[in-house]
């Protein structure tokens, strides 16, 4: 199962949580992304700009759906060709945790480990344009405004039909 959605729309925190209700292992992109270049991400991004962090990414997504867990992406995993083509085509359920611009900001506002959050009209403007792409590979949309145990609850709801 590979979960995705804007930034602060709780993916790690759900992903999480589903693997410990379903009793699977948890992998978190970003983590494996850390791993595969032996940076920070946002060391990444200042040596290699977005598109390095990108490639990286889509390596770690790739890698990392062979294994039977719970996939956390990051928010932007869609913004690259590669990786929206692979989580259009996988086989393995994909979950957009979606939640409105507003309750995403507030959960995101000052996150220093966030590099690509500079300013709220920036920060919209990246919202407006991945949310049709996350709906595009999506198999399922989840409300992520919702509590996670809801969020849990109703993951757990559309898995078992």
């Amino acid at each position: 199962m590979i979960l995705i959605g804007f930034m602060g729309s709780g993916k790690t925190t759900i992903a999480d949580a589903l693997g410990e209700r379903m009793d699977l292992p948890v992998i978190d992109l970003d983590e494996e992304v850390v791993k595969l270049a032996g940076r920070e991400i946002p060391r990444i991004f200042e040596e290699e700009g977005e598109a390095g962090f990108r490639q990286k990414e889509f390596e770690a997504l790739s890698r990392t759906s062979r294994t039977s867990g719970i996939i956390a992406t990051g928010g932007g995993v869609v913004a690259y060709g590669r990786s929206y083509d692979f989580l259009k085509n996988t086989e393995q359920p994909v979950i957009y945790l979606h939640a409105d611009f507003e309750t995403l900001y507030r959960r995101i506002e000052g996150d220093e480990n966030r590099p690509l959050v500079k300013s709220r009209d920036q920060v919209k403007a990246l919202y407006e344009g991945r949310i049709e792409k996350y709906r595009a590979v999506a198999d399922h949309e989840m409300d992520a405004s919702l509590q996670v145990n809801e969020v849990v609850s109703d993951i757990l709801e559309i898995k078992s039909c």
